[in-house]
């Protein structure tokens, strides 16, 4: 044992010792703080342990990075410890890259779920579908993994490969599929009239400028005789949370489209902030279990200032925002110290947003034993989605405005 490590057993352990002695004379034993250091106390012995009557040597220093690594995962699955290697290369290249799959994913409950697929990405080409989870990047388990250290490991220069080893929902064997990575090219916005002078936006991720592209889009539908508007933000994850705001605010004259609050972080309202004329035709917005990130930030903007109606099913529930803290030895840690917030005080973190219109699509339905492999067509936007035919028929309901 290093010098350093042993003078902080020994200084952790006296300092829990007299804070527990003196809590005790002092009558305050059961305060939050003591709990703490009491637990401070526990890991101080557990390392003691190891070090002193494991059967071989331990390595102290992957043991601590494998503690901390445990410690982060148990807070979000999106926080994350950068060793000093890690943190080097992070600072060098922020974003992973400069090719990748077109995956976006979270965790839930330590398994790595795919959120979405970007369309036309390598990883749809591969068959890789929203649902799916995902065992192993390579030899590297993914329930030992944050979701930036699995998004880190998909990415990779142009033309290198990745294997996966996913489990998909209809069936459990595990099947590995190998995808060459690619730059991501965004799909634009789509936008056609499809009955009824009812507008249809579909927006597939909220990257750098979507928000511009969403508003010409929606511009060209009012002056070709649209009235009303549906904004499908189906299987939309990823993004900037900036053109989230900016997108609600083309819909929005004021009010808050969402705010940020953490423990140590002050409260941060992002509230309208309309760059042009407002639209202020009747609007719905279709989301369902993909939709995630800014676009919910948009869906739950709309719903929370009574805009219009979210059509759909409850979405994933993204909202995290990170701050990388520099630890003394060159190590770092990627740490949620905030979550977003709808206008109605509800995180969006783990809970999504709930439609006022819940509304299933038709696939759902289909029986959980169906172990077939090809994947079922997605009908967004055509005469068999059900549920754009769901929110037109709401939006008939409603009077025209002027836009």
């Amino acid at each position: 044992m290093s010098n350093r490590v042993r003078f902080l057993l020994i200084t952790t352990s006296c300092f829990v010792v007299s804070y527990i002695v003196l809590g005790g004379l002092l009558g305050k034993n059961d305060s939050p703080s003591e709990k703490t250091y009491r637990n401070l106390g526990v890991y101080s012995e557990v390392l003691s342990r190891i070090k002193n009557e494991y059967v071989t040597e331990p390595d102290l220093k992957k043991v601590t990075g494998g503690a901390i690594r445990g410690l982060l995962e148990a807070l979000d699955p999106y926080s994350t410890y950068f060793t000093p290697q890690e943190y080097q290369e992070y600072v060098r290249q922020p974003d992973p890259g400069p090719a990748n799959v077109g995956i976006f994913l979270a965790k839930r409950l330590g398994f790595a779920t795919v959120v979405s697929v970007l369309p036309g990405s390598p990883a749809e080409k591969a068959g890789v579908k929203a649902g799916d989870l995902m065992d192993l990047v390579e030899s590297a388990a993914t329930r030992e993994l944050s979701v930036v250290q699995i998004q880190r490991l998909l990415a990779g220069p142009a033309g290198s490969t990745v294997t996966v080893t996913l489990v998909r929902e209809a069936r459990g064997e595990p099947q590995k599929i190998t995808i060459t990575r690619a730059p991501l090219n965004y799909p634009p916005v789509v936008a056609k009239g499809v009955e009824d002078s009812v507008g249809y936006l579909r927006v597939a991720t909220f990257d750098k400028g979507k928000a511009a592209e969403i508003s010409a889009r929606l511009n060209e539908l009012i002056a070709g005789g649209a009235n009303k508007i549906v904004l499908d933000l189906r299987n939309c994850a990823g993004g900037e949370p900036e053109e989230a705001v900016d997108t609600a605010s083309l819909f929005l004259e004021n009010g808050l489209v969402a705010y940020l609050a953490g423990q140590r972080y002050p409260r941060h309202n992002l509230a309208a902030k309309p760059a042009g004329e407002v639209c202020k035709l009747p609007v719905a917005v279709l989301i369902n279990q993909s939709t995630a990130g800014p676009a919910e930030l948009v869906a739950s903007a709309i719903q929370g200032n009574k805009r219009g109606e979210v059509v759909g099913v409850r979405s994933f529930g993204v909202g995290v925002f990170q701050k990388v803290i520099p630890l003394d030895d060159g190590s770092a840690l990627l740490l949620s110290v905030a979550k977003y917030y709808g206008p109605d005080g509800k995180a969006i973190q783990d809970n999504g947003v709930t439609p006022t219109v819940v509304e299933s699509p038709a696939e759902q339905a289909a029986s959980a034993d169906d172990d077939s492999d090809t994947p079922e067509p997605e009908h967004f936007g055509d005469k068999d989605d059900q549920q754009l035919r769901k929110a037109i028929e709401i939006l008939k309901q409603k009077p025209a405005k002027a836009a």
